[in-house]
């Protein structure tokens, strides 16, 4: 329905938003579980499901418009609109309120929740089970700094397309960062690239002394952030998994790939 004045169609359907009750839960371009991994779900995300038949929804994630394939068992109609989300990188989900008790699972950073419940430590969900409660944050509390964000995801496993705790992909990575300060982006790097913040000239002698802690360096097809000390932090596939890497290193293993930066953009300074 939205694409209504946009898009010429013989027919227009409103959808049906849903709930995503299945941290990382896949996202494919066609109905298909051998297919290449596009994007990754995060528990308590909107998807508006345009069609659901065979085990699976078609649709789109409300939180950066991608669309596409989702099975239908990782969804859920009529969950309750969250008030908190999760604030440290991943949180398990116990069926009772006890951390002796058996688990069912876990949920990543900037997972939504409706607290209904709340016993000694954990807080019970709108879904049924419990979080640890210091893990949660109530929504309208944000992260000052994003490069903190940022830093918690070091170790986390290379993943394309991933999205969660499982792993994360270089713009995943800034995008979940970023949506922990309040900050919505796009979830490609190329769409990150012109359209977060304002962009830093570069100089025509590749001196990039003007580069800030914070900075999102863009290369093609990448995207990392410039820490102090001239550190770089990235989801790559040289180590396939989030790491630090010397400036100058990434720049010199560009240069053999033939490849150079193709821009810097600085978010607000409060940021």
């Amino acid at each position: 329905m939205w694409l209504r004045n946009q898009v010429e169609s013989e027919k227009y359907v409103k959808g049906t938003p849903q709930t995503v009750v299945r941290d990382g839960a896949p996202l494919y371009f066609s109905p298909d579980r051998n297919a290449t991994l596009e994007s990754q779900l995060i528990y308590g995300e909107i998807f508006q499901v345009y069609e659901n038949r065979d085990g699976w929804c078609w649709g789109q994630n409300l939180t950066d418009g991608y669309v596409g394939f989702v099975p239908t068992a990782n969804l859920a109609i009529n969950v309750p609109a969250p008030d908190h989300q999760v604030a440290i990188l991943k949180s398990h989900l116990y069926v009772e309120p006890d951390l002796k008790s058996p688990t069912v699972g876990a949920v990543s950073i900037s997972a939504r929740v409706k607290i209904v419940d709340v016993h000694g430590g954990f807080s019970r969900v709108a879904t049924g089970h419990w979080l640890y409660s210091r893990h949660l944050v109530s929504l309208e509390n944000t992260a000052r700094y994003f490069i903190s964000t940022a830093k918690k995801f070091i170790g986390v496993p290379y993943l394309w397309g991933g999205r969660s705790f499982e792993g994360v992909d270089c713009s995943s990575l800034v995008q979940l960062s970023l949506a922990m300060s309040g900050i919505s982006v796009p979830r490609d790097s190329d769409l990150q690239e012109s359209s977060i913040g304002i962009e830093v000239p570069m100089s025509k002698n590749h001196d990039y002394s003007m580069l800030e802690a914070g900075d999102l360096v863009f290369f093609p097809g990448l995207v990392g952030v410039f820490l102090e000390n001239s550190r770089f932090l990235h989801a790559n596939a040289f180590d396939m998994q989030v790491s630090q890497h010397r400036f100058s290193d990434v720049l010199e293993r560009g240069r053999s790939a033939n490849t150079s930066i193709s821009s810097i953009r600085r978010l607000m300074p409060e940021i």
